[in-house]
């Protein structure tokens, strides 16, 4: 099975604003030699991954998992207007599954929204892409007008000091992610434009995870140049200014017969001890999904315990669980 974490129903984009200018997509379709150009947006093969089943019957992505739709495109593309009544039909589809939504277009969504959509679906999380103040004054006044159970804001790439307060202070966010530019970007980001960003998340209780630090980071009048993944999130964790002070509550729904799910019925997030445990994304991850990237995965839970000795919620279920009971 292709990775779960991710869905693109479409791919391609039109570069928007200044944080497009290296965007990532173009730089990994390069290094992966697709044939098609980036700028051409096309449907994929991937429009109802979330319902795919394996022999058994069972969806091959399980309850209380989420997803990230569009991370190779934009949700509100023009181009995808006839398409994305498909995107939402899944979605209403897979009611115990968390659907992370993530534009820069905020102008497009009220418009793109279904028509059952009234104060927002309870398994979606509606974000904006802001990589500068510009960028956030204009995006955040009309996404904190659009109902949603659920928003949240992604700094990437962080190109400025940003002030993000009103938005906290709204109530209205639950999750900031933030990055520096990487893959084939090199515009530096700053220690303590993040540092008021951590200060203002502490603040107002909101989780902040810091992704990775950028190909080029100033800390105290260091500069820090690295090229690979690891040493960007390596150095992210660094910092310690990522903030989290616990998972949102989603109500999450049978896809069979509609019931709310109880916890015991949902997830529980186990992880990969040898590739999972620094990982910025830990506290808010969905866990190992054996994609088959590893070999001989030894699983673990959120505190590094061997899943024989998981304590806490979900142990119980943890201990009898093989990683093919988890992935049913």
């Amino acid at each position: 099975m292709s990775n779960p974490r991710n869905w693109n129903p479409w791919h391609g984009c039109r570069k928007y604003s200044e944080g497009c200018e290296n965007c990532y997509m173009f730089y990994l379709d390069q290094m992966r030699g697709v044939p098609e150009n980036s700028s051409n947006i096309y449907r994929t093969r991937d429009a109802s991954k979330p319902l795919a089943k394996d022999a058994k019957g069972h969806f091959k992505i399980p309850s209380g998992f989420e997803i990230s739709i569009n991370m190779t495109s934009d949700t509100f593309l023009e181009e995808a207007d006839e398409w994305r009544g498909d995107m939402w039909r899944v979605i209403r589809k897979r009611p115990d599954l968390i659907f992370y939504i993530l534009t820069k277009r905020v102008h497009r969504i009220e418009q793109c929204l279904p028509e059952d959509w009234g104060e927002g679906y309870e398994n979606v999380m509606l974000n904006i892409s802001v990589e500068n103040q510009r960028a956030f004054d204009e995006r955040w006044p009309v996404l904190e007008k659009i109902p949603a159970k659920h928003k949240g804001m992604n700094i990437a790439p962080m190109l400025s000091e940003i002030d993000i307060s009103p938005a906290l202070a709204s109530g209205q966010i639950e999750r900031v992610n933030l990055s520096g530019e990487g893959f084939d970007g090199r515009r530096p980001c700053r220690y303590e434009w993040i540092k008021r960003i951590s200060d203002d998340c502490d603040r107002y209780k909101v989780n902040l995870i810091i992704n990775m630090i950028g190909s080029v980071f100033i800390w105290d009048g260091t500069v820090y140049e690295s090229r690979t993944f690891k040493e960007q999130t390596d150095l992210a964790q660094r910092t310690g200014l990522s903030r989290f002070f616990g998972k949102p509550s989603y109500r999450l729904f049978s896809p069979i017969d509609g019931h709310l799910l109880k916890e015991e019925e949902l997830l529980v997030p186990v992880f990969n001890r040898d590739r999972c445990m620094d990982c910025p994304n830990l506290p808010v991850c969905s866990g190992c999904t054996d994609c088959g990237s590893c070999k001989n995965v030894v699983l673990v839970d959120a505190e590094g315990n061997p899943i024989s000795n998981a304590k806490g919620s979900g142990a119980d279920k943890l201990k009898s669980m093989s990683l093919e009971d988890f992935l049913r």
